[in-house]
């Protein structure tokens, strides 16, 4: 499935009308009782839901989070073409896509149920993919906030990208040193991919080769990330002045992943170095 700009536009439009309503069915709290609920807020350590009294009034009650076992959050309906967007390494739309609702439903986070962790993590990747670095390390740390297993890794890896917003390179190859280079952790992948950046900026080409690569062999499963690793990768070819594999990489970016921004920056850079 295939984002252009304008039918991006469209589909984020029509979803965020959608949004206005309700996200949530039903409540479950411990002793078994099921609430339901057409609106709800979260205030300090409650959730904070309407329900109907014997006589057909409206009351606000509070429930406590630590007392509910699940929210039947329905999924958001822009998760689907989120999903479908990071498919084709479209980060700039899985962005869009993902924007309202992570930013919106953060205080339901860490409830049984909730959808946010799943769109937190496209976020994540597509940030780090579009070189949003000042970003990329704040949502890291919600995510790493939440006691599941690999936020902690995500957590780690995505921290490197606040060093490397403001240029602090040694920081970066000082954290990503303590991470494992490969495993099953998607943290590990957002961790080669902030040194490999830092190593290009110290112009270690072969370090930062090593880097991107990893990205793309080890971890093919993270479509997003992918073309921005592939561009890396040719900008260390460039780098070390193998024009042959750095045109092969950067043709491979177009024709594999169309609709991204590395897509366009690839065209210009070929276009660059195959000037006499």
């Amino acid at each position: 499935m295939k984002f252009a700009s304008s039918g991006v536009s469209f589909i984020v439009g029509l979803l965020l009308v959608t949004l206005a309503t309700s996200y949530a069915e039903e409540i479950t709290t411990s002793d078994g009782k099921v609430y339901s609920s057409t609106s709800f807020r979260r205030v300090g350590s409650s959730i904070m839901i309407k329900v109907t009294t014997d006589n057909g009034g409206l009351i606000e009650v509070g429930l406590p989070i630590s007392r509910i076992t699940k929210i039947a959050f329905a999924e958001p309906p822009e998760l689907a073409a989120a999903k479908a967007a990071a498919a084709t390494g479209n980060a700039n739309a899985v962005l869009s896509l993902t924007e309202s609702y992570v930013s919106t439903q953060g205080d339901f986070k860490e409830v049984s149920g909730s959808w946010w962790l799943e769109m937190a993590k496209l976020r994540l990747f597509a940030l780090a993919a579009t070189g949003k670095d000042a970003e990329t390390a704040p949502l890291a740390s919600q995510i790493g906030s939440l006691s599941m297993d690999g936020n902690d890794m995500l957590l780690s890896g995505g921290t490197l990208f606040t060093p490397l917003s403001v240029g602090d390179t040694e920081a970066v190859l000082v954290g990503a040193k303590a991470l494992p280079r490969i495993g099953s952790s998607q943290g590990a992948a957002l961790a080669q991919l902030a040194l490999g950046r830092a190593l290009l900026v110290k112009k270690d080409y072969v370090g930062a080769l090593r880097a991107f690569l990893t990205i793309k062999v080890f971890y093919p499963a993270l479509v997003l990330l992918q073309p921005e690793a592939l561009y890396g990768a040719a900008n260390a070819y460039v780098g070390l002045k193998d024009t042959k594999r750095a045109l092969q990489t950067l043709q491979e970016i177009q024709k594999s992943f169309p609709e991204t921004l590395q897509a366009s920056e690839a065209k210009k850079l070929e276009s660059d170095i195959s000037k006499p």
